[in-house]
């Protein structure tokens, strides 16, 4: 009986010395680099101008020459020095440390798509609504009345007040500012709105609206390029151009934050960074590494095919075959299936990656999101903080204490738009009227609980060691806001009559403080009328029979009823 012999492998056919050549000197070519984005002044411009926005839209007068009707035309005269300094920095700056592209702002349209992420809408939209979760008091002074708050806190109610805050700095985050527009029904927004007593446009019974607007629809108007003596250089323009209709700044709210520095102003349209694109790149980024662990986990595990790969390559239908194996090996690649390979030139190997530390790359990219955002991941994400003993409230205080910044960007708005509703109920302004915005959390209650009962015990001491009068303690407690006993009256109390003097001490009445432990001594407890000259003649007084008395007191002995209690030991 005869066996077939193995063919033999056919002979591989070897680089011919012009394609070695070729490949050599494609692997000694550097890889390309990234294009420039700034090349010459004319970038610095287009990079570091005013914004393209929907403003402008309709005003085809805007082509002429005149800086008094084309706004844009007056800022580039006024900072051609500027640019020119701007783009031999940054060339220089960029040659050195090889940042290419630099950080400019991105435009409204790549923003508007953004805004669309769900990562950057999380850290955006988290903090606007701690924002304004528990929004504001409106207060007033001592003589105000009391109705009037409550008039004013409905109106701010009726106008959803806190609901256009809420958009208005959501706005702010995705765009870097946002307007409120104070709509009073007027027919020409190019005329200053007066905020005063004296206002003619709003009175007593006029309907008012807040609308938000988007950043998109605004460009400035008239400002202030040439002069940086005065307090509204590159700050405020004196007019905004909303979808071509001239608007005074009087009637907008402006809200910005993240306040970029002067010469970049303009290019940010005079509002601020926007937090979306602070974030973009650290979402990029955790967005990168999330879908490669992802991937990682497809090819948890790998198989090798090991064959004659340069004998494939060079042959005529190699690659042919080469994609034939491979689908074959896909195909019946299950726990159920059988593979075959040619056992002289062929092998299969399987090789199984590690994917320990892979979940700690993806957590600490979220990580940098949050400390960016500076929001707790606790709060963020959802995260439990990890370590020795750790509870995360420090984190919520901390967050607690960013988000109180926060919102005093928002309080001259705020005062703002109170103003105008007060002349539209009351039709003049209380400047005693003002608000305050209500604490966010009560996490440490406990705790102000324990520091509100040690301060109790401290003031009981210091009234029983005369050193505070019980009008003093009164007043102390009233003013102690944690104590929440504000609603004291400033009247005191008359004491109950027939008060257990012992049992307020904490004395045991068969052996009260001070009497002998020898002795029986009996207590009787009755209301006087009492100063400090006579208590201190019964401190230590003699009765006819012999016997020694003790006075306790319990109460203030300015001229005030008080609480006595008499004790009368026999002497041994």
């Amino acid at each position: 009986m005869s066996t077939k012999k193995p063919q033999k492998p056919q002979p591989q056919q070897p680089m011919t010395l012009q394609q070695a050549e070729d490949l050599l000197a494609a692997l000694k070519q550097p890889p390309q680099p990234k294009q420039a984005l700034i090349n010459s002044i004319e970038d610095v411009k287009r990079l570091f101008s005013i914004p393209q926005t929907m403003g402008y839209a309709g005003m085809h007068e805007l082509d002429s020459d005149d800086p008094e009707i084309n706004p844009q035309l007056a800022a580039d005269s006024a900072m051609s020095v500027g640019y020119d300094q701007i783009y031999q920095s940054l060339v220089q700056h960029g040659m050195d440390m090889g940042q290419y592209p630099m950080t400019s702002f991105v435009g409204y349209g790549v923003l508007q798509q953004i805004a669309q992420n769900g990562m950057i809408r999380t850290c955006i939209q988290t903090v606007a609504d701690d924002v304004t979760r528990e929004w504001i008091t409106i207060t007033g002074g001592d003589k105000t009345d009391p109705n009037l708050i409550d008039d004013l806190s409905q109106q701010f109610d009726r106008l959803k007040m806190r609901t256009v805050f809420n958009k208005a700095v959501a706005m702010m985050g995705y765009m870097g500012g946002a307007f409120i527009y104070i709509d009073t029904g007027t027919d020409d927004p190019s005329v200053p709105l007066v905020l005063s007593d004296k206002s003619d446009e709003i009175k007593q019974g006029t309907k008012l609206k807040f609308v938000v607007v988007d950043p998109v629809n605004c460009s400035p108007g008239r400002y202030n390029a040439n002069n940086p003596l005065k307090d509204d250089y590159l700050t405020d323009p004196q007019f905004w151009y909303i979808l071509g209709r001239e608007v005074h700044s009087s009637r907008l709210i402006v809200l910005r934050d993240n306040l970029p520095p002067t010469l970049l102003r303009p290019a940010y349209n005079f509002l601020g960074i926007p937090q979306a694109q602070i974030l973009w790149d650290y979402v990029m980024h955790w967005n990168r590494a999330r879908v490669s662990v992802a991937g990682i986990l497809e090819k948890l595990n790998l198989l090798v095919f090991q064959t004659n790969t340069e004998y494939l390559l060079s042959s005529s239908n190699g690659v042919g075959q080469l994609d034939a194996k491979m689908l074959a090996l896909s195909r019946y690649r299950d726990n159920d299936s059988v593979v075959v390979c040619d056992k002289n030139s062929e092998d299969i190997k399987n090789i199984t990656l590690t994917i320990s530390g892979v979940t700690d790359v993806v957590r600490q990219a979220l990580e940098f999101i949050a400390a960016i955002n500076r929001t707790p991941a606790v709060k963020l994400l959802g995260i439990s903080p990890s370590g020795f003993n750790a509870t995360g409230e420090s984190d919520i205080r901390n967050y607690y204490d960013h988000i109180m910044s926060k919102q005093e960007l928002l309080h001259d708005g705020i005062l703002r738009a109170l103003k105008a509703v007060e002349l539209s109920v009351l039709g003049k302004i209380d400047h005693s009227i003002n608000f305050e915005f209500n604490p966010l959390g009560t996490e440490d209650e406990e705790g102000d609980i324990q520091a509100a009962s040690a301060r109790v015990n401290m003031l009981n001491s210091l009234l029983q060691t005369n050193v505070l009068s019980t009008e003093e303690v009164r007043q102390a407690v009233k003013a102690d806001q944690k104590a929440n006993l504000g609603f004291i009256s400033d009247d005191v109390p008359q004491p109950n009559e027939g008060a257990d003097l012992a049992e307020m001490q904490g004395l045991n009445q068969e052996n009260p403080a001070g009497a002998d432990d020898g002795g029986a001594a009996s207590w009787m407890t009755r209301m006087v009328k009492i100063t400090p000259e006579e208590l201190e003649k019964l401190r230590q007084t003699r009765s006819t029979d012999g016997n020694t008395r003790q006075w306790m007191i319990a109460g203030g002995p300015n001229g005030n009823s008080a609480t006595v209690a008499e004790s009368t030991a026999q002497e041994a």
